[in-house]
């Protein structure tokens, strides 16, 4: 099924020919991303004894194992080179091409010994340059000479801190992280499998002590069940398995049919080019290079929903009639729903209300326009802001976790959380709007010599109440869906209620609770729109 990788990427490149888009974008994002999945993105399999000693090395090392690997990223290199049109989609093709021969040349070869080399410090200078081209990238409109020096300095600095005690006592995974796969010789292999079958009898007799089905001779490494013996792995040595795909191996098959589709697309039209076509490209890359790790980290796979589905025709079957009343149990879940919602309402209520009021005067603090007059309030603009990005940095949930070890469980942990998180939230978009005021009006004051309370009272209010309202009202939808969630952790609401009945197994009863949010959610975004139409 590997075909269909590349087919995919085949497919993207007609269809956005197709719709007269920029080819040539998609040559530089196909050129951009091989070039960076060469050197980042897992290739294949070299197992050890246990599986948590298996390494997972790009295509860079896997050079000294098989060299025409190094196609792969010369195929991206000429794909970004800046030439006519013609000239880089035909580059472009035969680079889809080699590339294709390549990865299924490499997915035919043998099994093979090999020995893991670690490069020091390789991962630790990566680490540290992209830290320090950052901060360049960051400062560079404003200072270039100054932006250069900081990123260095910040580079330097990374890279000392990283590749020393202190780095590799906190982050002992970096040291020798990148590893390059050197194969053994051809007597290796003989030697473990004459050794192999030498021991077997004497596994087969411990495997049969306890049940297990006796191995078979083989005769190639190919045939070895698991990895290598634990001696070897010892040494740095591991199995390589070129077949084993991993989601580097799928990325570079996609990418080859992108280059393939792209660059016969600007062969046959060099007009399907636009400008900004290098910047588009690098962002599109960086979007694919960022989502394949993602989709492989989060385990997502359709083939487990499929898997799946039979539990979710379960979970229907015993949700549904919902159990709204039982009075021979003296169980009515429909006026617990009821309650427990009023509760989550008035958690969401009672925390967006105490986060206004404080947020109200502090955003004036926060205000870039207002506190440039003097050193005091400049400083008050920094520790308020600071107070603001540490806050909105701290999740809901986790302060609900923390009141509700404080306090206890309960909706008085659920509004502290919400209250303190909402602060933040509410005082940034109070600020934001108090900076895009117009001047007019708190000139005219102050030409008149108001005080600075009349200045707010009648030049800055007027103008951002409104906005007030309207930021306050969509908080308050945002937190009555949060409310739901801190329910889950025990700070009550409808949410305590629907974790208790999907606890027990009464999924007639969990359904009135997500039959009423769905309904509340509703009412409120209608009411809150009707308020904001009526008072903004």
């Amino acid at each position: 099924m590997t075909w269909l990788f590349p087919l995919l990427g085949f497919l993207v490149a007609a269809l956005a020919a197709l719709s007269r888009s920029s080819a040539r974008r998609y040559l530089y994002a196909g050129g951009t991303a091989l070039l960076v999945a060469f050197f980042t993105f897992p290739f294949s399999s070299a197992i050890g004894y246990l599986s948590r000693e298996a390494v997972y090395p790009t295509p860079a090392g896997l050079l000294p194992s098989w060299a025409p690997l190094a196609l792969i990223a010369l195929a991206g290199l000429l794909a970004v080179l800046p030439l006519a049109p013609r000239l880089q989609g035909l580059l472009g093709a035969i680079g889809g091409v080699v590339v294709l021969l390549v990865s299924y040349a490499w997915l035919a070869r043998p099994v093979f010994l090999a020995k893991i080399v670690p490069l020091p410090g390789l991962t630790e200078a990566a680490i540290a340059m992209l830290a320090g081209g950052l901060l360049f990238l960051m400062l560079r409109e404003r200072n270039l000479a100054l932006a250069l020096v900081l990123g260095l300095a910040l580079a330097a600095g990374s890279f000392t801190l990283l590749n020393g005690p202190v780095g590799h006592t906190y982050f002992p995974r970096l040291e020798g992280y990148y590893k390059l796969i050197l194969p053994l010789p051809a007597e290796e292999s003989e030697r473990l499998i004459r050794e192999y079958n030498q021991s077997l009898a004497k596994t087969n007799a411990l495997r049969q002590e306890i049940g297990l089905k006796p191995l078979e001779p083989i005769e190639s490494l190919a045939d070895l069940a698991g990895g290598v013996p634990k001696d070897l792995a010892a040494e740095g040595v591991r199995l390589v398995r070129p077949s084993s795909l991993r989601y580097g191996t799928t990325a570079v098959l996609f990418l080859a049919g992108l280059l393939l589709a792209s660059g016969l697309f600007l062969m046959r039209n060099p007009e399907l080019v636009e400008e900004g076509d290098r910047t588009s490209g690098l962002t599109a890359a960086a979007v694919f290079l960022v989502l394949v790790p993602s989709f492989y980290a989060t385990e997502f796979s359709l083939g487990r929903l499929v898997e799946g589905w039979p539990f979710f025709v379960n979970f229907l079957d015993r949700s549904w009639p919902p159990n709204l009343a039982d009075p021979a149990h003296n169980i009515f879940p429909l006026q617990e729903v009821a309650s427990q919602m009023a509760l989550t309402v008035e958690i969401a209520l009672v925390g967006t209300f105490l986060a206004m009021l404080f947020a109200v005067p502090s955003s004036f603090l926060a205000a870039r326009n207002l506190t440039r007059g003097s050193a005091f309030t400049r400083t008050a603009f920094t520790l308020t802001r600071a107070f603001y990005n540490i806050d909105r940095g701290i999740d809901t949930l986790i302060l609900a976790l923390i009141f509700v070890a404080a306090v206890g469980l309960g909706p008085f942990a659920g509004v502290l959380a919400m209250a303190i998180h909402s602060i933040a939230d509410l005082g940034k978009l109070y600020s934001e709007a108090i900076e895009n005021v117009e001047r007019g009006p708190i000139e005219a004051l102050e030409a008149v010599g108001a005080s600075g309370t009349n200045v707010v009272r009648w030049a800055i209010l007027p103008q951002v109440l409104p906005l007030f309202v309207a930021y306050t009202l969509y908080r308050f939808e945002i937190n009555f869906r949060v409310s739901i969630v801190l329910g889950f952790v025990g700070a009550g609401g409808i949410g305590f209620f629907i974790q208790n009945a999907m606890a027990s197994g009464q999924y007639d009863q969990m359904i009135i609770g997500i039959i009423a949010i769905v309904l509340v959610v509703n009412l409120i975004d209608f009411g809150s729109s009707w308020l904001r139409s009526k008072l903004v």
